[in-house]
């Protein structure tokens, strides 16, 4: 059997958002792993090189999908080490996106405050938190 047939034995089609659910082994942290030319590798890579190529020099691959289980080389795009980062869903790049603190504020302007880690905050919510703070110590 070919690679490419074992790689397509190895993935089911969700018809709802298109991704190619993958069924074989997986890593830790859930991306697919395939064993291609003698050597292990994470199968949504071999998905992007088996459709596009060679993946460019210095780039990674990122699921569009934010799934990381699918193999779908349409879902997948090379692109720098920094960029992968911002666009994830976890710390505080993910927050980099919002443009509301969850009570609703905006996070902008006058009501943003970036601490010195690099964190945005909402300066309405944290006035609030310190005055509920100083109620609790005169109680």
């Amino acid at each position: 059997m070919s690679d490419l047939q074992r790689f397509q034995s190895k993935y089911i089609p969700e018809p709802n958002s298109g991704c190619w659910l993958w069924i074989g082994a997986t890593t830790a942290k859930g991306y697919g792993s395939f064993w291609a030319n003698g050597k292990s590798c994470k199968a949504h890579r071999w998905s992007y090189r088996w459709k596009f190529g060679p993946i460019p020099k210095g780039l990674q691959i990122d699921h569009l999908c934010r799934v990381r289980s699918c193999v779908n080389p349409q879902h997948l795009e090379p692109v720098t080490n920094a960029e992968n980062i911002k666009r994830g869903e976890t710390g505080k790049h993910s927050r980099a996106a919002q443009t509301h603190c969850i009570y609703g504020h905006p996070l902008s302007g006058l009501n943003l405050y970036v601490t010195k880690q690099g964190y945005r905050q909402c300066r309405a919510c944290n006035a609030r938190r310190q005055r509920e703070s100083q109620a609790r110590k005169r109680d």
